[in-house]
């Protein structure tokens, strides 16, 4: 008899930080926004007090943020942040992107 490991937990909450903490400040706001759109039509309630409470929402802001806000703002950043959007632009026209898929976990499909 063989036996199988149990999928591994997705640690859901640890990605959601990742990815906020890579965001800008407006970005932040908005990934708020919509967290608290999701939890109000999950719950379909207006009693979404847990939302205001800033001590569940402490701003980990590190060394690593401040450089990339840098980079992100500095022209330098910009235009390759542009040119990068041209190049995917021009894949797409091509005919040479391809729809993400998602696994049923949230990952990204392979291939």
């Amino acid at each position: 008899m063989t036996t199988q490991a149990a999928p591994q937990a997705i640690n859901y909450e640890h990605k959601i930080f990742a990815i906020a903490r890579r965001l800008p400040p407006d970005r932040r706001s908005q990934l708020l926004a919509f967290a608290r759109f999701l939890a109000f039509e999950t719950f379909q309630t207006h009693d979404l007090d847990f939302l205001e409470d800033e001590t569940d929402f402490e701003d980990e802001y590190t060394e690593a943020d401040a450089r990339w806000d840098a980079i992100f703002e500095s022209e330098e950043g910009q235009l390759t942040l542009e040119k990068l959007a041209d190049e995917a632009l021009a894949e797409i026209r091509a005919g040479k992107a391809r729809p993400i898929v998602f696994t049923a976990d949230g990952e990204i499909a392979p291939g």
